[in-house]
């Protein structure tokens, strides 16, 4: 759709598989805690990846450490988006979002669907439109039947998972 996607991602195999579905280009943060100095190098490195002055949209599912050098990392004008945080909930630097004109957008999905369900029903007739030319071809990486169901929570939870994982439920 034009966009330059860059991935990162927490290991090699999560970014080859962004690479492989058609990322431009791909990184591996660092796993646990991260002071300032690897922060502003790991920001640097967004930087780097993105192959211009930042990202214009940031879609952060992580949160934690990752998040300051995300946005450290933004090009004027951007839009960071806020979509999950299994690394912890962070505290952003907010001058960073007056110094770049950087707008943070939490993307609450579940309440979006309920709230406005015209609104998603329109967006989800896109979506499968796209599916059917071919546009966007989501990998389905595990399929687990219903009774195994905690395995694909684990495996969410373990943050294992590439790719989509599905819970298949059957009469």
């Amino acid at each position: 759709m034009g966009a330059r996607v860059v991935a990162a991602a927490s290991t090699n195999d999560k970014v080859e598989f962004a690479l492989e579905l058609g990322a431009d280009n791909g990184l591996i943060y660092p796993s646990g805690p991260m002071d300032k100095a690897a922060q502003k190098e790991l920001s640097g490195e967004f930087k780097l990846s993105t192959g211009r002055d930042g990202a214009d949209v940031v879609f952060d599912g992580v949160g934690g450490d990752y998040a300051e050098p995300a946005l450290r990392a933004m090009d004027w004008n951007g839009r960071y988006l806020v979509v999950g945080f299994p690394a912890g909930i962070p505290s952003l630097p907010l001058n960073l979002t007056l110094l770049k004109s950087v707008s943070v957008v939490g993307v609450f999905w579940g309440a979006a669907v309920a709230r406005d369900p015209k609104a998603h029903a329109a967006n989800m007739a896109e979506l499968m439109q796209l599916y059917a030319e071919g546009k966007i071809k989501p990998r389905v990486s595990r399929t687990f039947p219903l009774e195994r169901a905690h395995e694909a929570i684990q495996a969410l939870s373990d943050r294992s998972a590439v790719g989509k994982i599905v819970v298949k439920v059957e009469d």
